[in-house]
Protein backbone atom coordinates (compact mmCIF):
# COMPACT_ATOMS: atom_id res chain seq x y z
CA UNK A 1 0.00 0.00 0.00
CA UNK A 2 1.42 3.49 -1.24
CA UNK A 3 1.64 5.87 2.09
CA UNK A 4 2.18 9.55 0.82
CA UNK A 5 2.09 12.58 2.47
CA UNK A 6 -0.12 15.22 2.28
CA UNK A 7 1.56 18.48 0.37
CA UNK A 8 0.17 21.94 0.28
CA UNK A 9 -1.15 22.60 -3.17
CA UNK A 10 1.08 25.85 -2.75
CA UNK A 11 4.25 23.97 -3.81
CA UNK A 12 3.03 22.11 -6.74
CA UNK A 13 5.46 22.85 -9.53
CA UNK A 14 3.24 24.36 -12.57
CA UNK A 15 1.60 21.37 -15.33
CA UNK A 16 4.17 21.32 -17.87
CA UNK A 17 7.11 20.94 -15.23
CA UNK A 18 5.47 18.45 -13.81
CA UNK A 19 4.26 16.06 -16.66
CA UNK A 20 8.34 16.63 -18.02
CA UNK A 21 10.31 13.38 -18.66
CA UNK A 22 10.41 11.42 -15.07
CA UNK A 23 6.86 12.42 -14.31
CA UNK A 24 5.57 11.69 -18.01
CA UNK A 25 4.17 8.17 -17.09
CA UNK A 26 1.91 9.77 -14.60
CA UNK A 27 0.01 11.45 -17.38
CA UNK A 28 -2.64 9.64 -19.29
CA UNK A 29 -3.99 12.16 -21.42
CA UNK A 30 -6.59 10.91 -24.16
CA UNK A 31 -6.17 12.55 -27.31
CA UNK A 32 -8.83 14.78 -28.56
CA UNK A 33 -12.03 13.28 -29.56
CA UNK A 34 -12.76 13.02 -33.37
CA UNK A 35 -16.24 11.76 -33.10
CA UNK A 36 -18.59 10.74 -30.09
CA UNK A 37 -20.68 7.38 -31.45
CA UNK A 38 -23.96 7.13 -29.64
CA UNK A 39 -26.40 4.23 -29.38
CA UNK A 40 -29.28 2.66 -27.57
CA UNK A 41 -29.22 -0.65 -26.38
CA UNK A 42 -31.73 -2.97 -24.52
CA UNK A 43 -30.44 -3.35 -21.13
CA UNK A 44 -29.35 -7.43 -22.13
CA UNK A 45 -26.66 -6.55 -24.63
CA UNK A 46 -23.49 -7.49 -23.51
CA UNK A 47 -21.86 -7.48 -26.77
CA UNK A 48 -22.02 -3.72 -28.52
CA UNK A 49 -19.77 -1.68 -26.11
CA UNK A 50 -16.98 -4.28 -25.40
CA UNK A 51 -16.40 -4.80 -28.68
CA UNK A 52 -16.85 -1.11 -30.21
CA UNK A 53 -14.66 0.14 -27.83
CA UNK A 54 -12.00 -2.51 -28.51
CA UNK A 55 -11.84 -1.73 -31.97
CA UNK A 56 -12.63 2.14 -32.60
CA UNK A 57 -9.67 4.22 -32.23
CA UNK A 58 -8.71 6.09 -28.97
CA UNK A 59 -10.03 9.47 -30.48
CA UNK A 60 -13.35 8.05 -30.98
CA UNK A 61 -15.47 8.07 -28.24
CA UNK A 62 -19.00 5.31 -27.59
CA UNK A 63 -21.73 5.85 -25.27
CA UNK A 64 -24.66 4.08 -24.78
CA UNK A 65 -28.25 4.15 -23.26
CA UNK A 66 -30.81 1.45 -22.14
CA UNK A 67 -34.12 -0.02 -22.58
CA UNK A 68 -35.32 -2.56 -20.41
CA UNK A 69 -36.20 -5.57 -22.03
CA UNK A 70 -37.50 -8.28 -20.44
CA UNK A 71 -36.09 -12.17 -20.75
CA UNK A 72 -38.70 -13.31 -22.91
CA UNK A 73 -37.54 -12.41 -26.86
CA UNK A 74 -40.86 -12.00 -28.37
CA UNK A 75 -43.00 -9.47 -30.50
CA UNK A 76 -44.93 -7.83 -27.62
CA UNK A 77 -41.77 -7.28 -24.99
CA UNK A 78 -39.86 -5.94 -28.21
CA UNK A 79 -43.14 -3.78 -28.43
CA UNK A 80 -42.98 -2.57 -25.23
CA UNK A 81 -39.49 -1.80 -25.03
CA UNK A 82 -39.49 0.10 -28.11
CA UNK A 83 -42.44 2.49 -27.51
CA UNK A 84 -42.22 2.61 -23.51
CA UNK A 85 -38.45 3.44 -23.09
CA UNK A 86 -37.21 3.99 -26.70
CA UNK A 87 -37.63 7.86 -26.89
CA UNK A 88 -36.40 8.44 -23.38
CA UNK A 89 -33.04 6.17 -23.61
CA UNK A 90 -32.36 9.07 -26.91
CA UNK A 91 -33.32 11.68 -25.35
CA UNK A 92 -30.80 10.46 -22.67
CA UNK A 93 -28.27 9.26 -25.00
CA UNK A 94 -28.13 12.83 -26.81
CA UNK A 95 -27.31 14.62 -23.59
CA UNK A 96 -24.07 13.46 -24.39
CA UNK A 97 -24.08 15.20 -27.78
CA UNK A 98 -22.66 12.42 -29.99
CA UNK A 99 -22.38 12.85 -33.23
CA UNK A 100 -25.08 10.12 -34.48
CA UNK A 101 -27.17 7.73 -33.02
CA UNK A 102 -27.69 4.42 -33.66
CA UNK A 103 -30.87 2.50 -32.63
CA UNK A 104 -29.19 -1.01 -31.27
CA UNK A 105 -32.08 -3.60 -31.79
CA UNK A 106 -32.67 -5.74 -34.36
CA UNK A 107 -35.27 -7.81 -33.65
CA UNK A 108 -37.39 -4.65 -32.74
CA UNK A 109 -37.79 -3.57 -36.14
CA UNK A 110 -37.79 -7.08 -37.82
CA UNK A 111 -40.98 -7.85 -35.84
CA UNK A 112 -42.93 -4.62 -36.31
CA UNK A 113 -41.71 -4.52 -40.20
CA UNK A 114 -40.01 -1.90 -42.27
CA UNK A 115 -42.56 0.68 -42.71
CA UNK A 116 -42.17 1.00 -38.69
CA UNK A 117 -38.17 1.09 -38.67
CA UNK A 118 -38.50 4.10 -40.98
CA UNK A 119 -40.95 5.69 -38.58
CA UNK A 120 -38.73 4.96 -36.14
CA UNK A 121 -35.89 6.27 -37.72
CA UNK A 122 -37.79 9.75 -38.19
CA UNK A 123 -38.98 9.70 -34.59
CA UNK A 124 -35.72 9.65 -33.31
CA UNK A 125 -34.29 12.20 -35.69
CA UNK A 126 -36.68 14.11 -34.11
CA UNK A 127 -36.38 13.30 -30.48
CA UNK A 128 -32.66 14.27 -30.50
CA UNK A 129 -31.78 16.60 -33.32
CA UNK A 130 -28.75 14.30 -34.57
CA UNK A 131 -28.35 11.78 -37.24
CA UNK A 132 -30.17 8.72 -36.14
CA UNK A 133 -30.28 5.70 -38.09
CA UNK A 134 -31.74 1.56 -37.28
CA UNK A 135 -30.15 -1.57 -36.84
CA UNK A 136 -31.92 -2.68 -39.97
CA UNK A 137 -31.43 0.78 -41.72
CA UNK A 138 -27.43 0.08 -41.60
CA UNK A 139 -27.92 -3.79 -42.97
CA UNK A 140 -29.92 -2.75 -45.85
CA UNK A 141 -27.60 -0.03 -46.24
CA UNK A 142 -24.54 -2.29 -46.22
CA UNK A 143 -26.29 -4.62 -48.66
CA UNK A 144 -26.91 -2.12 -51.16
CA UNK A 145 -23.28 -0.81 -50.86
CA UNK A 146 -21.85 -4.38 -51.67
CA UNK A 147 -24.46 -4.71 -54.66
CA UNK A 148 -26.15 -7.13 -52.93
CA UNK A 149 -29.55 -9.04 -54.20
CA UNK A 150 -29.75 -12.35 -52.65
CA UNK A 151 -29.11 -13.20 -49.42
CA UNK A 152 -28.83 -16.29 -46.66
CA UNK A 153 -30.06 -15.22 -43.38
CA UNK A 154 -28.41 -17.01 -39.78
CA UNK A 155 -29.75 -15.74 -36.73
CA UNK A 156 -30.17 -16.58 -32.80
CA UNK A 157 -33.84 -15.81 -32.95
CA UNK A 158 -37.44 -17.76 -32.55
CA UNK A 159 -38.22 -19.33 -35.21
CA UNK A 160 -41.35 -16.33 -35.05
CA UNK A 161 -39.19 -13.75 -35.20
CA UNK A 162 -37.12 -15.41 -38.10
CA UNK A 163 -40.19 -15.98 -40.37
CA UNK A 164 -40.52 -12.15 -39.70
CA UNK A 165 -37.21 -11.15 -40.77
CA UNK A 166 -37.27 -13.25 -43.86
CA UNK A 167 -40.50 -11.38 -44.82
CA UNK A 168 -38.74 -8.32 -43.69
CA UNK A 169 -35.69 -8.52 -46.36
CA UNK A 170 -38.05 -9.29 -48.98
CA UNK A 171 -40.28 -6.41 -48.34
CA UNK A 172 -37.01 -4.35 -48.74
CA UNK A 173 -35.99 -5.86 -52.34
CA UNK A 174 -33.74 -8.98 -51.13
CA UNK A 175 -34.07 -12.92 -52.28
CA UNK A 176 -33.76 -14.43 -49.28
CA UNK A 177 -32.44 -18.08 -50.30
CA UNK A 178 -31.71 -19.68 -46.80
CA UNK A 179 -32.18 -18.88 -43.20
CA UNK A 180 -31.20 -21.01 -40.19
CA UNK A 181 -32.06 -19.92 -36.55
CA UNK A 182 -31.16 -20.71 -32.65
CA UNK A 183 -34.79 -20.18 -31.73
CA UNK A 184 -33.24 -18.62 -28.16
CA UNK A 185 -35.78 -17.49 -26.11
CA UNK A 186 -34.07 -15.94 -23.53
CA UNK A 187 -33.24 -12.49 -24.48
CA UNK A 188 -29.98 -12.46 -22.05
CA UNK A 189 -28.74 -16.15 -23.60
CA UNK A 190 -28.50 -14.07 -27.11
CA UNK A 191 -24.97 -13.53 -26.46
CA UNK A 192 -24.11 -17.24 -25.21
CA UNK A 193 -23.38 -18.95 -28.55
CA UNK A 194 -19.61 -19.84 -29.23
CA UNK A 195 -17.75 -19.20 -32.11
CA UNK A 196 -18.17 -22.79 -33.44
CA UNK A 197 -22.03 -22.72 -32.57
CA UNK A 198 -22.19 -19.30 -35.03
CA UNK A 199 -20.06 -21.06 -37.65
CA UNK A 200 -22.07 -24.27 -37.79
CA UNK A 201 -25.52 -21.82 -37.55
CA UNK A 202 -23.89 -20.16 -40.52
CA UNK A 203 -23.34 -23.15 -42.44
CA UNK A 204 -26.92 -24.30 -41.90
CA UNK A 205 -27.87 -20.89 -43.19
CA UNK A 206 -26.06 -20.75 -46.46
CA UNK A 207 -27.18 -21.33 -49.95
CA UNK A 208 -24.40 -21.61 -52.48
CA UNK A 209 -26.24 -18.92 -54.83
CA UNK A 210 -26.24 -16.19 -52.64
CA UNK A 211 -24.18 -13.16 -52.82
CA UNK A 212 -23.92 -12.47 -49.57
CA UNK A 213 -24.55 -14.15 -45.92
CA UNK A 214 -26.50 -11.69 -43.14
CA UNK A 215 -26.36 -12.95 -39.34
CA UNK A 216 -28.42 -10.64 -37.41
CA UNK A 217 -28.93 -9.67 -33.69
CA UNK A 218 -26.81 -7.56 -31.89
CA UNK A 219 -26.68 -9.44 -28.86
CA UNK A 220 -24.35 -12.47 -30.82
CA UNK A 221 -20.33 -11.91 -31.39
CA UNK A 222 -20.98 -13.23 -34.70
CA UNK A 223 -18.23 -10.33 -36.08
CA UNK A 224 -15.51 -12.52 -34.52
CA UNK A 225 -16.03 -15.11 -37.32
CA UNK A 226 -16.56 -12.49 -40.36
CA UNK A 227 -13.34 -13.23 -41.90
CA UNK A 228 -13.17 -17.36 -41.66
CA UNK A 229 -17.03 -17.29 -42.58
CA UNK A 230 -15.91 -15.12 -45.87
CA UNK A 231 -12.46 -16.94 -46.69
CA UNK A 232 -14.43 -20.18 -46.56
CA UNK A 233 -17.57 -18.61 -48.77
CA UNK A 234 -16.43 -16.74 -51.37
CA UNK A 235 -18.70 -13.90 -50.22
CA UNK A 236 -19.00 -10.57 -48.17
CA UNK A 237 -20.56 -11.75 -44.27
CA UNK A 238 -22.82 -9.16 -42.91
CA UNK A 239 -23.39 -8.69 -39.12
CA UNK A 240 -25.60 -6.45 -37.16
CA UNK A 241 -22.52 -5.21 -34.93
CA UNK A 242 -20.08 -4.81 -37.94
CA UNK A 243 -23.25 -3.50 -40.03
CA UNK A 244 -24.11 -0.73 -37.13
CA UNK A 245 -20.50 -0.01 -36.61
CA UNK A 246 -19.82 0.88 -39.99
CA UNK A 247 -22.70 3.38 -40.53
CA UNK A 248 -22.19 5.00 -37.41
CA UNK A 249 -18.28 5.51 -38.64
CA UNK A 250 -19.12 6.71 -41.84
CA UNK A 251 -22.23 8.98 -41.08
CA UNK A 252 -19.81 10.47 -38.47
CA UNK A 253 -17.65 11.43 -41.76
CA UNK A 254 -14.97 9.07 -40.20
CA UNK A 255 -13.13 7.17 -43.24
CA UNK A 256 -11.52 4.68 -40.61
CA UNK A 257 -11.06 1.46 -42.24
CA UNK A 258 -10.96 -1.12 -39.58
CA UNK A 259 -9.20 -4.71 -40.20
CA UNK A 260 -10.25 -8.25 -38.99
CA UNK A 261 -14.20 -8.51 -39.37
CA UNK A 262 -14.65 -8.71 -42.67
CA UNK A 263 -14.72 -6.71 -46.17
CA UNK A 264 -17.58 -4.52 -45.39
CA UNK A 265 -15.75 -2.42 -42.58
CA UNK A 266 -12.12 -3.00 -43.77
CA UNK A 267 -12.81 -2.28 -47.58
CA UNK A 268 -16.12 0.26 -47.71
Amino acid sequence: MLTVMAIDSHTWPPFDEATKTGSASLLRERPPVRARLGIILPGVNTVVEPWFGRVVGADISVHASRMLLTSQVTAEALQRMDHEEGMDAAACIASCRPDVIAYGCTASSIVQGLDYDKRLQQALEAETGKPCFTAVGAIIDALRVLGIHKISIASPYTDAIDHAEKQLFETAGFRVLGTANLNIRDSFELASPDARQIYELARRAWHPDADALLISCLNMNSQEIVELLENRMGRPVITSPTAVLWKLLRTAGLQDRITGYGSLLAIH
